[in-house]
């Protein structure tokens, strides 16, 4: 099996850079190794080399080396190809993918990966957004409302660096979710389940999940599983401000599902229609901000990417 890293140096304020050189030293396995310069480069590097390895018929290990949006950028552009296994190693600040999925800790597990010890193939799922035009796949969750609102606060913040720097870049978006809960604008939406609509007013966010987690360990959507072939749809709604800072409390253990300001439809497709211009992201990467008239059609793509992940047999 060829190994190839696709590294984002600058992930969680340089811990993708450190993690890599500690790496590279300690891997006996040969490989190729690939940094990202831009937004979107991860995807176009994976993409590239799935092509070769399908052209070759070489099983090959991409391993992306950053945080969430660089692991939603490197499965992205392994979708669908059947001689790509996937694999990560987290080094960014909120690290939810590694909640739900399995990522390698050291060199030592990453060659024995290589040599097919101890670890398994499992084909997972990937939630997918059509929005103006564009199709859009995301791993973890895409939403729109106060999360992505708080999202992209985080992306663009000082404070966000100055935390990474003290080891405490989880903490980022919670910090975030203060300082914008006075300003954020409550919309209404209506979500459609193959027909079946319902409107909710004074929105806080919804959210679609393919696994639990988001914002740095919020279990959003405790029942979420990425090979399940389904999506959960998160509504948060009439609920004040205070109410919301108490529901952000227990959301980090599963129990805000209680709440009567919370509810969830499951499903294989949805559309959320909107007339507000409300920001929206998947994985935590903001797409744009919603206007008028706007649809948002959610569809699950059912086992489209493999990932080696932990098991007692070899793979």
């Amino acid at each position: 099996m060829k190994l190839h890293f696709i590294i984002n140096e600058h992930s969680g304020n340089g811990k993708g850079k450190d993690i890599w050189k500690k790496l590279k030293d300690e891997l006996k396995s040969p490989y190729s190794f690939h940094i990202t310069n831009y937004k979107g480069h991860g995807r176009e590097l994976a993409k590239r080399i799935a092509y070769q390895a399908e052209r070759s018929k070489e099983a090959t290990l991409i391993i992306a080396i950053g945080g969430d949006g660089t692991i939603h950028e490197v499965v992205g552009g392994v979708t669908g190809f059947q001689e790509i296994y996937f694999g990560a190693v987290r080094a960014g600040s909120g690290n939810d993918f590694s909640r739900s999925f399995h990522t390698f800790e050291s060199a030592q597990e990453i060659d024995q990966a290589i040599q097919g010890n101890g670890l398994e193939c499992i084909s997972y799922d990937s939630g997918n957004v059509e929005w103006e035009k564009a199709n859009i796949q995301f791993v973890n969750n895409s939403g729109i409302g106060f999360d992505a609102f708080v999202a992209a606060s985080v992306n663009s913040s000082s404070a966000k660096r100055v935390l990474n720097k003290l080891g405490l870049g989880k903490l980022s978006y919670a910090f975030y979710v203060l300082s914008s809960l006075f300003t954020f604008k409550l919309f209404d939406v209506t979500v459609d389940q193959e027909g079946k609509q319902k409107r909710y007013q004074n929105v806080w966010f919804v959210t679609v999940s393919n696994q639990p987690y988001f914002g740095g360990g919020m279990k959003i959507s405790p029942s979420s599983n990425a090979n399940d072939g389904l999506l959960e749809v998160s509504i948060v709604y009439n609920l004040s401000r205070l109410k919301l800072l108490l529901m952000f409390v227990t959301v980090f253990f599963g129990a805000h599902t209680k709440l009567k300001a919370f509810e969830q439809v499951q499903g294989e497709k949805f559309a959320l229609y909107i007339n507000h211009e409300v920001p929206c992201h998947t994985d935590g990467e903001i797409l744009g901000v919603t206007k008028k008239n706007s649809k948002l059609s959610y569809t699950v793509q059912k086992k489209c990417w493999k990932m080696l992940t932990k098991n007692s047999a070899a793979m």
